[in-house]
């Protein structure tokens, strides 16, 4: 054999050694693009109208069967080259050279067609999954059925099941919080956070944001006041001072204008709209929604009248106040970051309000955590410490904790003054 032949015999099998590698490089970036792609992403580029991304669906529907034809594919171009190589060398150079080659082709492989293609393809999956699907797509139709029989073995010895595929479970409630905790400059922060409250009403019931019955004003059908109620914007239950029993509701808008027509007022009633305290928040807005009510009676298991829920709660539950002008009567917060509240704010609107993290899962309100922890009702003022806040009662009366200021404190225990 001439030199000219040795050569190009060398140049015959750089070539091949050379393009082995790359197809080992797309076999590796194909296989991590494929599971490192957002699916979220990815549902809405094909929902736009593109085709590769529905093309990669696709293949990610039936994952198992084209992990296998991408393994039989990788491993038979590195194994081709590995075989290559090694005859070449021992046709060269001889059968004592053997290992150069083999730690060389080794090193090539891991640094070319695997890290490198692999790192590439989990920072920029769409720009290799994309153009990949289409031979990947072929090579399914081509060998796929070659790969279910391999997989179906690898199934046996494994106990695992052909049907069962990751990328096609739904996202659960919980990661779809996670989802929307992560920070991202495409969609605002006011946006992020009502989505995520949203998802939360049906963690909450009615009784977590009613207004107690003890803070509901209430007005006599029979007092001649009824047309001089203040301008509020806000909905008044209506009761018969003969049976206390609450006829309905009346807007302080329109009991403004009874006055001027001459009216009743029981002519502009909104008829009672009795709703269970244990009703979920979603499920409220749905039938807030289905009856056209913006206001109901909560009532308890008992069917005892125990607060009132509006439609604009269930709103500012979502978006947070509607008014951030108007101030909350019923928290201050004071030149040392306490703040001081009544007794009946709820624990979850303390905690939105500072961005606190008081517990939530026993008692509603502040009184009721105190009393809670103590197990008994205060007859004096304290001051207990739970975790890291302190909670000092301000004012007691009739057995009823009024006023109770709320700090911040950085001992981490639980003790009572």
């Amino acid at each position: 054999m001439d030199i000219s032949t040795f050569d190009n015999f060398d140049l015959l099998v750089a070539i091949i050694l050379l393009i082995l590698v790359l197809l080992s490089a797309f076999f590796s970036s194909s296989e991590t693009s494929l599971m490192a792609i957002n699916q979220i992403k990815l549902d809405n580029a094909e929902e736009k109208g593109s085709v590769s991304a529905k093309r990669v669906n696709s293949l990610r529907a039936k994952i198992t069967e084209v992990l296998g034809v991408i393994l039989i594919g990788n491993n038979l171009v590195n194994i081709s080259a590995s075989a290559l190589l090694t005859y070449y060398i021992i046709s060269k150079f001889g059968d004592q050279y053997v290992w150069a080659g083999t730690l060389i082709l080794t090193i090539v492989v891991i640094i070319f067609a695997e890290i490198a293609p692999k790192n590439y393809a989990t920072k920029q999956p769409e720009s290799i999954a994309y153009p990949a699907s289409k031979p990947l797509e072929l090579l399914t139709n081509i060998i796929g059925w070659f790969a279910k029989i391999l997989t179906s073995i690898g199934n046996l010895i494994t106990g695992t099941n052909n049907d069962e595929n990751y990328f096609s479970q739904n996202l659960n409630r919980d990661e779809l919080k996670s989802v929307l905790q992560k920070d991202t400059e495409q969609v605002d922060e006011d946006e992020m956070i009502a989505l995520k409250s949203l998802l939360e009403l049906n963690e909450l019931t009615v009784e977590d944001i009613l207004i107690p019955i003890q803070e509901v004003i209430s007005i006599n059908i029979n007092d001649e006041n009824i047309k001089s109620i203040p301008e509020k914007d806000i909905f008044f239950p209506v009761f018969d001072e003969t049976s206390q029993d609450i006829l309905g509701f009346i807007h302080s808008k329109e009991a403004d204008q009874l006055k001027a027509l001459g009216s009743s007022a029981r002519d502009i009633l909104i008829s009672p709209y009795y709703v269970p305290e244990s009703t979920s928040l979603f499920a409220q807005l749905k039938q807030f929604q289905k009856t056209g009510n913006e206001i109901g009676m909560v009532v308890d298991e008992y069917g005892n009248f125990t607060g009132i829920v509006t439609l604009e709660d269930l709103i500012e539950q979502i978006i947070g106040r509607l008014n951030q002008e108007e101030k909350d009567p019923s928290m201050l917060i004071n030149e040392d970051l306490s703040v001081t509240a009544d007794g009946s704010t709820t624990i979850r609107e303390l905690n939105t309000y500072m961005s606190w993290d008081l517990p939530e899962d026993g008692q509603k309100t502040i009184s009721g955590l105190i009393t809670d922890e103590l197990d008994m009702i205060p007859t004096a003022n304290i001051c207990i410490t739970l975790g890291s806040y302190k909670l000092e009662t301000l004012g007691i009366e009739d057995n009823l904790i009024k006023e109770v200021k709320v700090s911040r404190v950085s001992e981490d225990s639980a003790d009572i003054i």
